[in-house]
């Protein structure tokens, strides 16, 4: 098994602050893999989201350097570091809750997070960004915390839970197996208001012959705003191939 991956963030067409945080971090040995990568988007409409996004993408590095100093990969259970994640989790949002008690603001970001160690995947989901699986066909993993309501005559979406929100974190988690030609996509809601299942398609085959997917997670970005998209974009691809698996 090989992993390639790689990640971007832009600012975009029309925002003057990017509210969005990306974090990609990940070792290897005897290719075996830990990995952890997240989409933090700061929510739109509250104060200051590129602070909350920036806190939790922080804190999320912060923690994979420290698993990182411990972790044997070949070895040590991946029940027990997604028990580990799922409680750091909980401290991030009860710290980003008391900086904005702190700071007298109204804060908060989504955090989509993907950590793989070996074959085991898992996924902590807070918000409307998204992660994906791709492996001939685009699977969205995650579901958006959002709600419908009538506003003007129209039927609108609302978000209905983030990061900082409340003290209790509440979040969907997943988890499952990877195999080779799984390539997963963790981005904000300014990536996939336009993407494609064909996007995804081109993406996958070009992963097959990149040693580094930053690039090519750059041309999806400009991708989107030749599309029309307005808001921040960002997102991260962990890829796994195998030697004569793509098409």
């Amino acid at each position: 098994m090989k992993l390639v991956c790689g990640c971007a963030t832009n600012v975009g067409n029309s925002r003057e602050i990017n509210q969005d945080t990306v974090v990609l971090k990940y070792i290897e040995k005897k290719r075996r893999y830990f990995v952890v990568g997240a989409v933090c988007d700061g929510v739109g409409g509250l104060e200051h989201g590129e602070l909350a996004s920036g806190l939790i993408g922080e804190r999320i590095a912060q923690w994979f350097d420290e698993v990182s100093s411990w972790i044997d990969i070949a070895n040590t259970d991946s029940k027990l570091v997604y028990a580990h994640l799922k409680d750091a989790a909980e401290r991030w949002n009860e710290e980003l809750c008391n900086f904005s008690y702190g700071n007298n603001i109204v804060t908060g970001t989504t955090m989509s997070l993907f950590m793989l160690l070996r074959e085991d995947y898992y996924i902590i989901h807070v918000g409307d960004s998204r992660v994906f699986c791709f492996n001939g066909s685009l699977l969205q993993l995650t579901t958006d915390a959002s709600i419908t309501r009538i506003k003007n005559g129209m039927l609108k979406a609302y978000l209905d839970n983030y990061m900082g929100k409340s003290n209790e974190l509440w979040f969907q988690g997943i988890e499952g197996k990877a195999v080779p030609g799984d390539m997963f996509l963790f981005c904000s809601d300014g990536l996939y208001h336009h993407l494609t299942e064909e996007d995804a398609r081109m993406a996958w085959k070009a992963a097959s012959k990149q040693k580094n997917l930053n690039k090519l997670c750059g041309e999806l970005i400009d991708a989107m705003m030749e599309r029309g998209e307005r808001d921040n974009i960002s997102l991260g691809i962990v890829c796994i191939r195998k030697k004569g698996l793509f098409g």
